[in-house]
């Protein structure tokens, strides 16, 4: 098979296109003919050993990924060769076949694009795990969402419109505040020392429920005074750079909380949740509710160019490669 490989950690310029023997699935694993598969962040963090999951060379980049079921390994149930799926793999993604653990695959429902699925696969599972189970979103409660024309912001935003909820859109600059208002926010707003004011008098004078914050940094301390009474600050990431502390004493007499979420605290130990969770993104994108910007590649050999805009943030929209 045909599959972007790694041998050493030098960057995505290091990539190249290979013919390989094709894997063979495990226990508890299928094997998937890939349709598509998402290009991230991470896959440049993995080309330069970066990643938190260490990966020995030679690999394959990618870690979500759209495609047919080509074969099952033994102790697999509940799928069958010839099913349409999405998978979150670790590894392997940039090829032609890649195996993937059987409670990280998710059916694709009927008219779900896989492309759009390939996609937003991963930051849409972390904010829609993040908003329902950690905070625990109802009909009719204001999110502020930051990095709100990012991966995990803009999804954040249609997961939570979603699920039926006001939105406010917390970005850097007028750009991005177009993108999030496009993307379906009900207001977006720059940040500033002034934003708890803005915010209030874009939700009728009051406080937020939920924060979702992939940003931290100088947003951090700020977006916690708009958190209304028992309001839920979840934290996704700090791609603000710097990691906020929050006043004890002002969660107390607030009764609010603080949550992180990491997705991968799903896929280990709770996949039951995660395969709920996927089903709400998948229907979402089956419905033309959860729909991202896209730059569909098609060939391998356009994915380490790709890479290089992700790193030196010139990408526009989200990556995707199609291999069948």
């Amino acid at each position: 098979m045909r599959a972007l490989i790694c041998t050493e950690f030098d960057g995505p310029s290091s990539l190249r296109v290979a013919e390989v023997e094709g894997p063979d699935p495990g226990k508890g694993e299928v094997l998937i003919q890939v349709i598509a598969a998402g290009i991230s962040f991470v896959d440049v963090l993995m080309s330069r050993n970066k990643h938190q999951n260490k990966h020995e060379p030679p690999f394959s980049t990618g870690m979500e990924v759209v495609g047919t079921i080509a074969a099952l390994g033994s102790d697999v149930s509940g799928f069958d060769v010839g099913d349409r799926v999405a998978a979150l793999v670790y590894e392997g993604g940039h090829a032609e076949f890649v195996c993937a653990k059987v409670f990280e695959v998710f059916t694709l429902p009927e008219g779900c694009d896989p492309v759009q699925a390939a996609a937003v696969l991963s930051v849409a599972l972390t904010s829609e795990m993040a908003l329902v189970e950690k905070g625990q979103i109802e009909l009719g409660e204001t999110v502020l969402i930051s990095g709100a024309a990012g991966g995990v912001g803009r999804t954040g935003v249609q997961l939570a419109k979603f699920h039926g909820a006001r939105v406010i859109a917390g970005v850097s600059d007028d750009a991005k505040a177009d993108a999030a208002r496009a993307a379906g926010a009900d207001t977006a707003l720059t940040y500033g020392p002034d934003l708890r004011d803005r915010v209030k008098e874009a939700n009728e004078g009051r406080d937020v429920d939920i924060v979702l914050d992939p940003v931290g940094g100088d947003f951090a301390e700020t977006a916690a005074h708009c958190l209304d009474w028992d309001g839920q600050y979840l934290i996704i990431g700090f791609a603000g750079g710097g990691v906020p502390t929050f006043a004890a004493n002002r969660l107390l007499v607030k009764n609010r909380s603080v949550h992180g979420m990491v997705l991968g605290y799903y896929r280990w130990h709770k996949p039951a949740r995660l395969a709920v969770a996927a089903q709400v993104v998948l229907d979402a994108v089956a419905k033309g509710a959860l729909k991202v910007p896209t730059q569909p590649l098609e060939d391998l050999a356009a994915v380490p160019s790709a890479l290089s805009q992700i790193e030196n943030r010139e990408m526009i929209g989200k990556a995707v490669v199609k291999l069948s």
